[in-house]
């Protein structure tokens, strides 16, 4: 290869910052890689340095926030390795390449964490079509328009020409760090947060979100509103510390499994929201892979 093909990185810098990113911390990170927690310190830096931009911010309390540069690395990074995972499982099995290949986004959200069983489950019964998961910046509606992804699982109802399979009941909760003084409380109303920073990844309020049905209609809103693109991000604030936000009870399960995060009901009656696959009208092969989507999903909530 020659020298103006090469890459910065090598693919051992890439997976480190897969696994920082997908386990949250150093040291689960370096478990999963089986290597140690300061020779995966050591691969990070190094990564940095090539680069020359930091990829993780590092707050007081030790726990590593992807930057912009270090989310951009992760979301090709994934899509590479898991294109590299198939190749290999391919070949190692000596089973043909699947004939059709369906891009995979989430809107709103980066949350992955439900990918790898539902992707198991689409081999086993359709073994003529594979999944890519990608990550949409776009809104669903125009991310199908243009044909970068061919379905999507998102909250609420996307708008365009779009068909929506229903895919499982959520709530949105407001998410907060465990010692914040509002953790211990069994739901919150909208008053709770007028002395609190709270974090959004919407810079505009979408119908049927918690602006829209909770916060505006009582009159309150909190003192700093901060627009934070990226979910992922905004996580690893409220668990520093840095503010609330309310956020899918889903998507953010796993970093409250974890006790990163404590999340409460949003009012008494708590706010609902549904969560749908996502196509094209006329995409008879997205939809019923969609639905078989949509048959796992619901067998894990």
């Amino acid at each position: 290869m020659s020298e103006s093909m090469s890459t910065l990185l090598d693919l051992r810098h890439y997976e480190t910052v897969v696994a920082i990113v997908d386990f949250g911390s150093m040291t689960r990170a370096a478990q999963h890689l089986a290597i140690s927690q300061s020779a995966l310190s050591h691969r990070l830096s190094e990564a940095e340095r090539r680069l020359g931009t930091p990829l993780f911010n590092r707050g007081a309390d030790r726990r590593l926030a992807p930057t912009p540069a270090g989310l951009a690395v992760y979301q090709a990074a994934n899509r590479a390795l898991g294109e590299l995972r198939r190749i290999e499982s391919s070949l190692v099995s000596g089973q043909p390449e699947a004939e059709t290949v369906l891009r995979v986004g989430v809107g709103a959200y980066e949350a992955y964490h439900w990918f790898p069983r539902c992707l198991a489950s689409v081999r086993e019964r359709r073994p003529d079509i594979d999944l890519d998961l990608i990550s949409i910046p776009d809104p669903v509606g125009t991310a199908l328009a243009e044909r970068s992804i061919d379905i999507a699982l998102a909250p609420g109802y996307p708008n365009g020409p779009v068909a929506l399979i229903p895919a499982f009941e959520d709530e949105l909760v407001l998410v907060c760090a465990p010692d914040h003084p509002l953790a211990d409380r069994a739901h919150i109303e909208p008053i709770d947060v007028i002395d609190e920073t709270m974090l959004t990844y919407s810079m505009l309020p979408t119908t049927g979100f918690e602006y829209d049905r909770f916060i505006r209609p009582s009159g309150y809103s909190a003192r700093l509103v901060r627009v934070v693109r990226h979910t992922s991000a905004i996580i690893e604030l409220v668990a520093a510390g840095a503010g609330v936000s309310i956020l899918s009870r889903w998507a953010t399960a796993p970093a409250v499994e974890m006790g990163r995060l404590a999340a409460l009901r949003c009012g008494s009656e708590g706010l609902a929201i549904p969560w749908h696959l996502v196509v094209r009208e006329s995409d008879a092969t997205a939809s019923s892979v969609a639905r078989l989507i949509g048959e796992q999903l619901r067998t894990r909530i």
